[in-house]
């Protein structure tokens, strides 16, 4: 098995070289046949056809790149017209290398293509050159051809009596002209022929619909239920249901038909959806445009092929995923879990697919888009309008109490798998899933998008079994550069749940799960968990993470008045935090510093006025703490204005400093290349270390100016205490490479109406 695809492998290579050096005519048919028949796995077809040789082909044989696109279009789509199964491992090979094609197709990049490569690129995809009729009708010579080579030429691929016999009842089923499990075979047939009077579609559009329909192909990609329909059977909940890769959103009793090739085939056109779908990467980020996407608004559009069925498909695949598998320990390790990779793959293309265009608005007004806090809406039922996507309204007219508990489990099952998996007591037990930044993506468009979603979540479900593992995701991630983004994601979900009081009211059940985070051992209620993981997030996370912190004390304020009692440690915690943000040098360091104290005033006073009895813990702390608020009331507006004026005398000197000690160590650097001098210059190193180390709080100052609570602090992940007289104690970590992320903090509300959030995306 390896020497023959070893010998694949090679034969690819030489192929693709060909393509390179000298153009091939169409007429060429041995040539293009033996390209078509050489199927290589997707990780070796990557590994052969390098990216400069894609960019090399639409550069330097542009005609030969145009004849192997549409030749794989072509070929995909009359695999759907006539679903032989001898030709499915020809069409993976056209999904294949359609994939590793489609990203280099997408760039615009003027430094990688001219304007002539860019126009033929254009040309290629959204020109209108042939119309379906014309593609079928060109390749079905080369088909028929084909269909007699394979089935006489026992070299080429191998077929038994068994496959002949599924050949000519598949025949026959097309004759007869009913519909198996694709659609109305009468219709297809009837717009082919109508469609030689119609604007020919360009090869990109045919491609698109292709795909959908190739995610439903009988024996390809689902199994054939062997159930005859007829055309007025397409929109009954039996056709879909029988399509339907899983039970769950749309249909609950339908019965899984587990197939590792039927898995590995999904994946592999998921994949080239990936490619195709993704062309938002190249976009400038200035001028990003959610609906300038070309292939999602065809996608999305509300005339694609089986739109509710592929939603229902995907979101199916991966709630309904179950990490425990055959509920054994190891049991991943025992066989190939294909089931995972589509899972993995189905969450991508989902994303992508709901991320394109305008939230729907689902209230019965005008067709007009409506703008609200600066949020374009599009109507349900303005399918014409821009930015109107289809998948984005199949997910809101979910309301079904059932199918609202489908979802909610599958995301609580899938999101406490990770700590799960990390705090089993055999190693490596347990399936760890990794794409719970997806997750936490498909969490929030679920609770934007799905109107009854978080209202049925907070009154009829255990709303902790989210909060868990979004802390969790918190405490690990907040020192990682890499996991920013992820860190955002947590925060709005919070953000936006905290301003529920369903939800301050259920963090007060009792906290039993021990998660293996880094936090003191502690014994209460979520409330606590919460108030402690945002105070670590604030003293030991990331200063790119400052702008969160407007976020981060909302939600404590937002729960609050409802918070029947903290524990100790927790009451400490949000002390602790009153005497960090009203400290000189952090009230000091910015104009805007002052609204984090009055958030923590606020937090304070409300757990007093609302739940006193409970909370003799907060009181006991404000009483150890009390010169702090003494303090803080007998502040004066000039003592005010002196401690700002010396801190930044201070800070100028310091950076004076700074300057001095960057100066030495470069001339250092420079005599370090004298051999002689490696014992001095080490030495004068570890001198300049020490005094780096000594003048630490000299360069924490020397980022300051914007209005964000920590920007007077290094861009370093930092530990900080308050001591006596004042100022911040900071314990330096490993340094962090900063980042431009950037978000919008919300204010929050009187504590004595229902708090509500609007999180910002």
């Amino acid at each position: 098995i390896n020497m023959g695809v070893q010998s694949s492998k090679q034969q690819f290579s030489e192929i693709i070289q060909i393509l390179l050096k000298k153009q091939i005519e169409t007429t060429n048919h041995d040539f293009w046949d033996e390209l078509w028949k050489t199927t290589l796995p997707i990780d070796e077809l990557f590994d052969v056809i390098s990216p400069n040789e894609v960019r090399k082909l639409i550069k330097d044989q542009p005609l030969n790149m145009k004849i192997l696109f549409t030749q794989a279009v072509a070929q995909l789509y009359q695999v759907v017209e006539t679903p032989y199964p001898v030709y499915f491992e020809q069409a993976l090979n056209c999904v294949r290398i359609l994939t590793r094609v489609g990203p280099f197709l997408l760039e615009k990049n003027n430094s990688v293509y001219n304007e002539v490569d860019l126009k033929f690129i254009n040309d290629l995809l959204w020109t209108k050159q042939k119309s379906e009729s014309n593609i079928k009708e060109n390749n079905s010579k080369e088909s028929d051809k084909n269909i007699e080579n394979v089935i006489s030429n026992d070299s080429s691929v191998a077929v038994t009596d068994e496959s002949k016999s599924e050949e000519i009842k598949t025949e026959e089923k097309v004759e007869e002209k009913v519909i198996t499990t694709t659609e109305d075979k009468d219709k297809v047939t009837t717009e082919s022929k109508e469609s030689q009077s119609v604007d020919p579609e360009p090869l990109a559009v045919i491609l698109i619909n292709t795909l959908f329909h190739l995610l439903f192909l009988p024996d390809f990609t689902i199994d054939d239920p062997n159930i005859e329909f007829t055309e007025k059977d397409v929109d009954t909940k039996e056709f879909k249901a029988a399509l339907m890769w899983a039970p769950g959103v749309g249909s609950i009793e339908k019965s899984v038909v587990t197939s590792t090739s039927y898995d590995q085939n999904r994946v592999d056109v998921l994949r080239l959806m990936v490619s195709l779908f993704s062309d938002a990467l190249y976009q400038n980020p200035e001028t990003f445009d959610s609906c300038g996407s070309l292939w999602l608004e065809i996608a999305t559009s509300v005339d694609i092929p089986y739109a509710e069925i592929v939603f229902n498909s995907l979101i199916n695949t991966v709630l309904g995923y179950d990490p425990i598998g055959w509920g054994l320990p190891y049991g991943n390790l025992v066989a190939t879990d294909t089931a995972k990779q589509l899972m993995e793959t189905a969450v991508q293309v989902l994303i992508i697919l709901l991320d394109y265009g305008h939230p729907i608005k689902h209230l019965p007004v005008d067709n007009n888009p409506v703008h609200s806090q600066g949020i374009t809406y599009v109507q349900s039922t303005d399918v014409e309008a821009q930015g109107f996507n289809v998948f984005r309204r199949i997910l809101g007219n979910i309301e079904q109490p059932d199918q609202l508990n489908f979802i909610f489990r599958g995301f609580s099952r899938l999101l406490n798998n990770v700590h799960q998996s990390e705090s089993s007591y055999l190693p490596y037990s347990v399936t760890r899933i990794s794409i719970e930044q997806e997750l936490l993506i498909l969490l929030w468009k679920c609770l934007e998008e799905i109107p009854k979603f978080m209202s049925y979540v907070l009154r009829n479900c255990d709303v902790n079994e989210l909060v868990e593992p979004i802390c969790y995701f918190m405490i690990e991630g907040r020192k990682e550069p890499s996991k920013v983004g992820l860190m955002y994601l947590c925060t709005f979900i919070l953000l936006k749940l905290s301003g529920e009081r369903n939800f301050g009211v259920s963090l007060n059940k009792s906290y039993q799960l021990q998660l293996p985070i880094d936090i003191p051992l502690f014994s209460g209620n979520h409330t606590d968990l919460l108030v402690i993981v945002l105070h670590k997030m604030i003293v030991s996370g990331l200063d790119k993470l400052s702008s969160l912190y407007n976020c981060f004390l909302t939600i404590i304020c937002n729960v609050s008045p409802y918070c029947k009692t903290l524990c100790t440690v927790s009451a400490v915690k949000l002390v602790n935090l009153f005497q960090l943000f009203t400290s000189p040098k952090f009230l000091y360091g910015a104009e805007g510093n002052h609204v984090y104290v009055s958030m923590i005033l606020e937090s304070l006073n409300n757990i007093i006025q609302y739940q006193y009895e409970g909370n003799v813990n907060v009181i006991y702390a404000i009483i150890r703490r009390k010169e702090i608020f003494e303090s803080l009331a007998n502040l004066t507006l000039p003592d005010a204005i002196k401690g700002a004026v010396d801190i930044a005398e201070k800070r100028a000197i310091q950076r004076n400093n700074t300057k001095k000690i960057n100066k030495q160590r470069n001339s250092n650097n420079q005599q370090s290349n004298q051999p002689n001098d490696n014992i001095n210059t080490s030495n004068s190193n570890i001198s300049l270390d020490s005094t780096i180390s000594s003048n630490k709080d000299d360069n924490e100052e020397n980022v300051v100016a914007e209005p964000t609570p920590t920007e007077m602090i290094s861009t370093t992940s930092v530990e900080r205490t308050v001591t006596e007289a004042g100022d911040i104690e900071e314990k330096q970590a490993a340094p962090t490479t900063p980042s431009n992320t950037t978000t919008t903090a919300i204010a929050n509300e009187s504590p004595t109406t229902n708090n509500t959030v609007a999180a910002s995306k």
